[in-house]
């Protein structure tokens, strides 16, 4: 495992201990809550962070079982949402052995362990098989060499396999403010590089995928208003120094970063994107 992928195993492992994964349980029963983005539904029902799912499912076609890869997949949430309606035998990986801890429990109470496994690892490695799809979700953006990622798997799509990656994607040409809070947030959230939709759509190509569909859906998140997310960020900042002194401060920088977007997105500056694409071959055969 590299530097930067023990920092990213460190940085989940103390966010766990304040993520309010045990709380409550969904219709579902599970306690496995998504850790992405919640985003108003565009057909009118409630906002939600499984909005998401149904959006990238739109643009996809899928085998009857397929096999699907979740690319940092966290607690599994995506997999627990999705895998009663598309079905398929799914892997999740993630740096985390404290998210596939939770993610095998829960797969276990659910009964699914035989369709869904989760194991620690990077999306940079070499992964078993091939995959009918494969979706990344806030995931890739905290890579050292997100073209890399793609080309590694774009590499284990199946022909006429779909990949799927939503990320947060800076504007090519930003102010000195916004540059300054881009830098902030990559900072705080461990993105060492946060390519903007240009470097997506040019590793996705010379990954020899096609781009079949690309949708903006920042105007569907839920953001905060700016002076009170300008008067939350100082607070973090000062209560982040003093614990820094101590090394207990990772919680005050996830939501450091994560005010810092919320600017960001507000000012145009960042913009959230679902991108599709799909490896030539395959028969077309639809879910």
């Amino acid at each position: 495992m590299t530097s930067h992928a023990r920092q990213i195993a460190r940085y989940y492992a103390w966010l766990d201990r304040f993520a309010p994964l045990r709380a409550h349980r969904d219709r579902t029963g599970s306690e496995i809550q998504p850790i992405h983005r919640a985003l108003r539904d565009p057909e009118g029902g409630a906002a939600s962070a499984t909005v998401v799912h149904r959006l990238m499912l739109e643009a996809v076609t899928l085998p009857g079982e397929p096999r699907v890869l979740d690319a940092g997949c966290g607690y599994g949430a995506t997999a627990f949402d999705l895998q009663p309606e598309i079905g398929g035998h799914w892997l999740g990986v993630t740096l985390s052995p404290v998210q596939v801890q939770r993610a095998r429990t829960e797969a276990s109470r659910l009964g699914l362990a035989g369709r869904l496994r989760f194991e620690v690892g990077s999306y940079d490695d070499a992964l078993p098989g091939r995959f009918d799809l494969v979706i990344a979700i806030e995931s890739l953006i905290h890579g050292t060499d997100p073209a890399r990622s793609i080309a590694n798997l774009a590499a284990h799509l199946a022909p006429g396999g779909h990949l799927v990656v939503v990320d947060d994607m800076p504007e090519p040409s930003l102010s000195p403010q916004d540059a300054a809070d881009l830098d902030l947030f990559k900072r705080m959230w461990r993105c060492p590089v946060a390519p903007p939709a240009a470097a997506w759509r040019e590793a996705i190509a010379v990954a020899s995928v096609e781009l079949v569909h690309e949708r903006d859906l920042t105007d569907l998140i839920l953001l905060g208003q700016p002076d009170e997310l300008i008067a939350l960020r100082a607070r973090l900042q000062r209560r982040a120094f003093w614990l820094g002194l101590l090394g207990r401060n990772l919680r005050e920088q996830a939501d450091i970063g994560g005010r810092t977007l919320e600017l960001l997105q507000l000012r145009g500056a960042v913009r959230y994107r679902l991108m599709v694409g799909r490896k030539a071959g395959g028969d077309g055969r639809e879910r």
